[in-house]
């Protein structure tokens, strides 16, 4: 039995769907985070999950208990907010503890409980402080230590760091994981920055539209995109429209060029199905225009392409190049930049191997 499960969750605001057919199963310790654009619906099944809202339809199960008829201080389930919600009046020892006085814990227990977790979370030496004289990352650290106070089964958190600027928000984010990692408390959290569930989580949930598109490893939502939207959404992608040509030979008509991907991506399609062909474009690789034939050898294609804009992003160069008609994005490492310049024509280069087969999508599809 999972140690949480979500089973068909729906919720609708004034007619509109905000959450569809919501199923996830988290097991215990596991950090799963949901991903997706403003209004795909993350924090409202999230809300659904701590009791803030109430589904139309679908269950929360925590263990053995579906937890739906549970008011939300009764669920063992902790909360962090995107805006802390800390007690202003009160200080950051204060803030922790106030779970706990509510839970009427011994006097004792309350300040060993929240001398461990200040020290927890580096904030031993602000204890004295009201929330007025802490910085964002530290006010939101007071925030999650109040959350864990109460030694709740799951830990929820919306949004903790979008409020903070990027250089805070990276070492929190590794903070949290490493907190919730060292007390292995099953924690689902709702982000919006690809980065950052990436980074943190064991597995990623992607949503639009209030659907679940994807659930997978952060490696495989990356590397193996199940839809177009995926692909749009995490991280750079290139997308090349076409239709199959030969599905045994793994051959893809894109306008007037053939490309191949692997055999086992177009088994089974008809000849003539709509299909879009995806490249990372840390996958493709920038030749001289007269290097090699423009005819795909055996598992490679190559692309005549020209260089619109030459990008510096420290560890790598991104090339903006003009082929077959769309824009198409390559990375480069130091060592294979040389002297590519805005206007140069070249070839792009990429194995089949590299290459994931989607379904194409008509605009207003959700998949």
């Amino acid at each position: 039995m999972a140690y949480v499960e979500l089973k068909n969750l729906n919720k609708a605001f004034a007619g509109k769907p905000a959450v569809r057919d919501f199923r996830l199963s988290l097991e215990k310790g596991e950090f799963v985070s949901l991903l997706g654009p403003s209004g795909c619906g993350k924090s409202t099944t999230l809300r659904m999950v701590a009791g803030f809202e109430e589904p139309d339809s679908g269950e929360v199960w925590l263990g053995d208990q579906n937890v739906l008829e549970v008011p939300p201080h009764r669920r063992g389930m902790g909360m962090v907010f995107q805006s802390y919600a800390l007690f202003p009046h009160l200080t950051a020892w204060n803030n922790v503890a106030f779970g706990l006085r509510i839970a009427g814990r011994p006097a004792g227990e309350i300040r060993r409980r929240v001398a461990e977790l200040l020290e927890l979370v580096g904030l031993r030496e602000a204890a004295g402080q009201y929330p007025r004289q802490l910085s964002g990352g530290q006010q939101q650290r007071v925030a999650l230590a109040r959350a864990l106070a109460v030694e709740p089964r799951v830990l929820l958190l919306d949004e903790p760091l979008s409020a903070l600027d990027a250089v805070v928000r990276v070492t929190l984010r590794e903070e949290i994981r490493r907190i919730q990692s060292a007390l292995g408390i099953t924690t689902l959290y709702v982000t919006h920055d690809q980065e950052e569930a990436l980074a943190i989580s064991d597995r990623v949930v992607v949503m639009r539209g209030g659907w679940v598109e994807q659930v997978g490893t952060p490696e495989a939502v990356y590397a193996e995109p199940a839809t177009q939207f995926v692909a749009s959404f995490i991280g750079k992608m290139n997308q090349l429209p076409g239709v199959v040509e030969r599905a045994g030979e793994g051959w893809v008509r894109w306008g007037d060029r053939r490309l191949v991907v692997p055999p086992a991506a177009t088994a089974g399609l008809a000849e003539g199905r709509a299909v879009v062909v995806l490249v990372r474009p840390e996958a493709v690789a920038v030749a001289p225009a007269d290097a090699g034939s423009a005819v795909p050898a055996a598992g490679e294609n190559r692309v005549p392409a020209s260089i619109d804009i030459v990008t510096f992003l420290g560890p790598l160069t991104r090339l903006s190049l003009q082929a077959g008609g769309q824009r198409l994005l390559a990375d480069l490492t130091a060592g294979d930049r040389g002297r590519l310049q805005r206007g140069a024509t070249v070839q792009l280069v990429f194995p089949a191997a590299a290459c994931r087969l989607v379904a194409g999508e008509s605009a207003g599809e959700r998949r």
